[in-house]
């Protein structure tokens, strides 16, 4: 095994980890683009805001408690956003929440909570800051300007990957050229981009003080995994779909398209049966508090997992056609030779799986209740019998199977036997 191998052995363990997104960008409940998209003046918005951020519900055991009964394996939090503001001691600027209103180093209590319940640590880190002339003007107008600007990004991840013990993940974020105005000037490449915030020299700094880190592909350099947002999009990498509950990342009251459980968990068996992780994230309140129907939806996923999650955890994706089609009425995962069928569309007592070539099925068993199934061997489908009537889980009902290949003398006796030649049937 490889170093890189090494490094993201545990995270492939994992497969499910919780994000959050929180911060001073979190009061109003406009979630944290506004600066942004309304064009609110650097001023007017530290002179609005920063006054009222009086977080005295964050609770950060809560929310690691939060995470482990939903069975994630590690947790992610923004350090700071696009907009600057930073939640832990740092010496580099007073736009932080030590030095201003809230007088707390959140990301210290973020850490101690999270490693104490036994989950991975996860930083997010913004690379952009809408409050420099910098982020607008690009690395060519002024780069004087620039070089501060990149300067202060990586003595801030310097800060944080020495202040805080052992941190997992790095997860970059906003690193892309200003778009809103003819900003940088002309339209880089990954490569200029990378070229631009030093990224290379970034991520060999970050290495050398924390060897074991893993991170993501976002400062416009590959690095370990890859990450997808809102879309399932599977890559012949590691990769992690980020993804949200609504539409939004903060606390947003008018977050009204949200999905359900069983559209998550779907989502999660996906992303695991393609080979995935998914980082889910939550959004507490302006005050530090969890979201009643977050919490509910965390959960009910935990409620899933407490019966299910060795059918997420650990596991590889599908590997046998039938178990790929994007219509079949399942979707699989695997540890080895043992097969997870999680069964979107309940058929009842009995089922058939078609066009098996390669694998026996052995033993089946209902992972719910432990309870044994019958296997029939057929020579166009396997039959598995005796199931409930009704779905144990109107989620995802699991199937655990025991398989191993099939000897030659069983492959070839599954050739066309039993099927009709339509040329000799009746047409009535």
């Amino acid at each position: 095994m490889n170093d890189t191998a090494q490094r993201l052995a545990w995270w492939h363990e994992a497969r499910f980890g919780m994000f959050i997104h929180w911060g001073l960008y979190t009061l109003d409940g406009l979630d944290a683009w506004k600066m942004h998209n309304m064009g609110i003046p650097v001023a007017e918005y530290i002179r609005t805001y920063e006054p009222r951020f009086k977080p005295d519900r964050f609770d950060a055991r809560a929310l690691a408690d939060l995470a482990r009964q939903a069975g994630c394996r590690y947790v992610v939090m923004g350090t700071r956003h696009h907009e600057g503001y930073c939640l832990w001691n740092t010496r580099t600027t007073r736009f932080n929440s030590v030095a201003m209103t809230p007088k707390c180093d959140f990301i210290r209590q973020y850490v101690d909570a999270v490693r104490d319940a036994g989950l991975g640590v996860g930083f997010y880190y913004s690379l952009l800051d809408w409050r420099y002339q910098a982020h607008w003007d690009g690395p060519r107008r002024h780069p004087d300007r620039w070089k501060k600007l990149v300067d202060l990004v990586h003595a801030q991840v310097r800060e944080l990957l020495s202040d805080y013990g052992q941190i997992d993940i790095l997860w970059y974020d906003g690193a892309w050229p200003a778009h809103a105005v003819p900003g940088w000037g002309f339209e880089p490449t990954a490569a200029e981009v990378a070229e631009a915030w030093r990224s290379g020299e970034l991520n060999r700094m970050v290495r050398n003080l924390q060897p074991k880190i893993l991170i993501n592909d976002r400062s416009y350099l590959p690095e370990d995994f890859g990450t997808p947002e809102q879309t399932i999009s599977p890559e012949d990498r590691p990769w992690e779909l980020c993804d949200t509950m609504g539409d939004f990342w903060g606390a947003c009251p008018h977050d009204l398209n949200r999905k359900t459980p069983r559209e998550i968990i779907t989502r999660l068996i996906s992303c695991v049966a393609q080979g995935g992780n998914m980082l889910l994230n939550i959004g507490p309140n302006a005050a530090g508090s969890i979201q009643d129907w977050q919490r509910q939806i965390m959960l009910r996923i935990g409620q899933w997992m407490q019966t299910n999650g060795e059918a997420i955890i650990g596991c590889q994706g599908e590997w046998s056609y039938p178990f790929k089609h994007r219509l079949a009425p399942w979707k699989t995962t695997r540890k080895g030779d043992t097969l997870y069928m999680h069964i979107l569309r309940y058929p009842g007592p009995t089922f058939g799986i078609g066009n098996l070539h390669d694998y026996w099925l052995e033993s089946a068993r209902l992972l719910a209740t432990g309870e044994l199934l019958t296997i029939q061997h057929e020579p166009t489908r396997d039959i598995v019998s005796g199931l409930p009537a009704e779905a144990p889980d109107e989620i995802a009902t699991v199937v655990k199977i025991t398989t191993r290949p099939k000897t030659e003398q069983e492959k070839a006796a599954r050739v066309s036997i039993g099927l009709v030649d339509p040329e000799s049937e009746p047409l009535s």
